[in-house]
């Protein structure tokens, strides 16, 4: 009898030291200012949902209502982390979409392609090319880590083909584009730092190989190898993978740029919506910051209008995602102005691109798993 009351005396207690400590959370929750974004997660957090009749009646605002509790929890961190460590005790070896790979090698999942997405992007991409026909177009998919690294996913996880699907990619644009084989080059040297270890993006090495294989294609003449010196910016990168997975936090890796060993780098870049105008295609405050990657072209714009001391005439439309901007800088060289465009942040048409600026050269530059399923792509070719 003794040991049965102990017993409710000790759950009784346990409740409620439990329900006290919900309502503390509560309270600290009501105190504490909503945070905007995550340092620890490298993204916007959910705010406070506005209410409507038309918000309640199709569930959107209890949606972003538990996705605003949940993003600004007290102590939302601790939770999460306690949660990941759990996780992998259990044997897990993948968060949130992440793959916990050997070595603590981090790698997002392959994207399956959107059958209806794809048929899109390659259609519109082909317009383009055939409307611009005498405008050299050319293609330029990355794989992603999980495809060239895939003997660093953990046991008995498996991927998608990514080889298989821009092998599909390239069949459906056929001849209207000059096609870079990226997945090739990358293969050959998939025993060297290709990819960051706790990042989505690949190394700027790995951007080079890809540009020396690239180069004769884009119309640059000679050997390159030797054009280029590189310089380390930073030793305390921890990527997004890290940040989305809550895994390899405390890693440290380093970023490097690559500049032309001639010296002659001087450039002036537009950023055109933002009305800014800077001398560097690296923004050192980005070092700053836990999106260090950003140091490359301070990260993504709409449109980017790069001036070059290049004495060549050309001027080349890059249209890519944020692969492309570690890749950029090499093209400097070579172009005598470099128009980027960034389809997911741009509300304009290729037409208007074209319209506004003497464009001879075009490049189309994206992950794979970017160019399988962003929406944006097929909308800012054909202008629907």
């Amino acid at each position: 009898m003794d040991k049965r009351k102990r017993k409710g005396r000790i759950e009784s207690l346990i409740g409620k030291i439990f329900i006290l400590s919900l309502l503390l959370v509560m309270i600290v929750n009501l105190i504490l200012p909503d945070k905007e974004t995550s340092d620890e997660e490298n993204r916007v957090l959910q705010s406070a949902p506005g209410i409507s009749l038309t918000s309640v009646m199709t569930g959107d605002f209890m949606e972003q209502w538990e996705s605003y509790l949940s993003d600004q929890f007290a102590g939302r961190n601790i939770w999460r982390g306690l949660k990941v460590s759990l996780d992998r005790l259990g044997g897990s070896r993948m968060e949130n979409g992440v793959y916990i790979g050997k070595d603590g090698q981090l790698l997002e999942d392959i994207a399956l392609p959107d059958e209806e997405q794809y048929s899109a992007n390659i259609e519109a991409v082909k317009n383009f090319a055939q409307t611009y026909s005498d405008i050299p177009v050319t293609v330029m998919l990355v794989p992603d880590a999980a495809s060239i690294l895939s003997g660093s996913l953990p046991a008995f996880a498996s991927v998608e083909d990514q080889r298989q699907m821009f092998s599909m990619v390239q069949r459906g644009l056929g001849d209207s584009v000059n096609w870079v084989d990226a997945y090739s080059v990358l293969n050959s040297h998939k025993t060297e730092k290709l990819y960051y270890k706790t990042d989505l993006h690949w190394t700027t090495q790995a951007a080079f190989y890809v540009f020396r294989e690239a180069a004769a294609g884009l119309g640059i003449e000679g050997d390159v190898s030797d054009d280029y010196v590189s310089y380390t910016v930073t030793d305390s990168f921890n990527g997004v993978l890290a940040s989305k997975s809550g895994v390899g936090l405390n890693e440290k890796e380093s970023i490097e740029i690559y500049a032309p060993a001639s010296g002659d780098d001087d450039v002036v870049v537009n950023y055109v919506d933002e009305a800014k105008k800077t001398s560097s295609l690296y923004d050192s405050s980005k070092l700053e910051t836990r999106d260090k990657y950003a140091v490359f072209l301070g990260g993504n714009t709409s449109v980017m209008d790069i001036r070059t001391v290049s004495p060549s005439g050309k001027r080349l439309l890059v249209v890519k995602d944020s692969f492309a901007n570690c890749f950029i800088p090499f093209l400097t060289p070579h172009y005598r102005e470099i128009v980027v465009v960034d389809p997911r942040y741009y509300s304009g048409t290729m037409r208007d691109i074209m319209d506004a600026y003497r464009i001879t050269d075009t490049l189309i530059l994206y992950s794979g798993n970017t160019f399988f399923t962003d929406n944006h792509i097929s909308g800012v070719f054909s202008g629907e």
